[in-house]
């Protein structure tokens, strides 16, 4: 039997794709992932299976063909930053699986920030609720927000700045790495009424 490889995409554009997940794609026969994953790789005569909802039948369907199958599961960003990884390791064990490392939207954005993100805290907000956000933000260091569409860098920022932490520094990272990227900074009362993309990255600090 097979390994599953669990290959990281990286933040999105084919240009920061690791040559080693490269490599392994072209070795599987069968590949899954999200619409935005899969579309970075010509599939042409290979088996897709397109994550939509719901885990389960995906990972119902992987272990009917993993006996024969060589499968590879694209992931965002990189593995070991709030991926699908646990839910694999889960299902199928660690010994199941071949993982490879990509570069997450956190390494890429504080990169773009100039800025070391060693010290820096990771929460995510993806079906999370906001409840003690701000008393997560309120002391010194760094923080990197992974928001979501209901939890968007606007109700983030106004959840702040109605806990009296409006003059947070606030960095919004929108469409990182693709052409249409943009980088905002400000304070938090600067993006109460923000619009943008729903794929971003928001870093919090005081300074």
């Amino acid at each position: 039997m097979h390994k599953i490889a669990v290959l990281a995409v990286g933040p999105g554009s084919p240009e920061y794709l690791p040559p080693a997940v490269v490599g392994k794609v072209k070795e599987c026969d069968l590949l899954v992932g999200g619409k935005r994953n899969l579309a970075l790789f010509d599939l042409q005569g290979r088996e897709k299976i397109e994550i939509k909802g719901k885990l389960d039948p995906v990972l119902a369907e992987i272990k009917r063909e993993m006996v024969n199958r060589k499968i590879g599961i694209l992931v965002s960003g990189d593995t070991g930053i709030y991926s699908i990884l646990p839910r694999l390791v889960r299902e199928f064990g660690r010994a199941a699986l071949d993982v490879y490392p990509g570069i997450s939207a956190v390494q890429y954005m504080f990169a773009r920030l100039g800025l070391c993100w060693q010290d820096a805290r990771y929460l995510s907000l993806h079906g999370r609720k906001l409840d003690g956000l701000a008393a997560e933000v309120e002391g010194e260091g760094i923080v990197a927000l992974f928001t979501d569409k209901k939890h968007s860098p606007a109700v983030v920022c106004r959840t702040l700045a109605e806990a009296g932490l409006k003059d947070k520094k606030v960095y919004i990272g929108e469409d990182l790495s693709y052409p249409t990227e943009k980088i905002s900074e400000g304070r938090a009362e600067d993006f109460t009424a923000h619009s943008g993309s729903d794929l971003n990255l928001v870093v919090i600090c005081s300074e």
